[in-house]
């Protein structure tokens, strides 16, 4: 059988396939919050987020010690601009850390592997509109992640309660509420 080829038809298949590649991949990226068994690290359960040492610093320089997030409910976000997942899950960090803006009992540290020079060299801290960090080195060794994007969060204790490694919707109602259940948790 003898098919015409057109350019039209090949340029529109091309891009169904990728979109469809785009698509397949982003599932399984979007995927990572649900499955509990995948992508779990971990810091040493003596470690706690006050005992950390090292320093981070916000994008202006104004820098923050891990001793002074004791009894707060604590997000910490470890990202890079260069890592495509970092990037795809930015707004929904900003969306997390929009819904407890007002609360002092919660923070949602997004705070970059690279330099700030770099951080503030790529379009993204200028389209977000939250703050970005960045470590003061030397990087607490609890905190070197081997993979990026890398979530932990801390109840008011500043245990380690949850950790997970890769893209995520931190937004989502699930987690919002397994959030405020930690505020709620340390409030007594």
């Amino acid at each position: 059988m003898n098919i015409p080829k057109h350019p039209a038809l090949s340029a529109l298949f091309a891009a169904v396939a990728l979109l469809l590649l785009e698509a397949a991949s982003a599932l399984v990226i979007m995927g990572g919050f649900v499955d509990a068994d995948a992508g779990q690290p971990e810091i040493p359960a003596m470690t706690r987020l006050g005992d950390l040492q090292g320093t981070f610093s916000d994008l202006d320089g104004r820098a923050t010690s891990f001793a002074d997030l004791r009894g707060k409910v604590v997000v910490v976000n470890l990202w890079a601009t260069w890592c495509p997942p970092c990037r795809a899950e930015m707004p929904y960090l900003r969306n997390l850390w929009k819904k407890f803006e007002g609360n002092d009992g919660l923070r949602v540290l997004c705070i970059s592997t690279e330099t700030a020079d770099e951080v503030r060299a790529h379009p993204m801290s200028r389209e977000l509109d939250m703050p970005l960090y960045v470590f003061d080195p030397p990087v607490p060794p609890e905190l070197q992640a081997e993979g990026l994007p890398t979530t932990y969060i801390f109840d008011r204790q500043g245990r380690v309660v949850f950790g997970h490694t890769g893209m995520a919707r931190w937004d989502g109602d699930e987690i919002v509420a397994y959030l405020e259940g930690l505020l709620g948790a340390g409030a007594n």
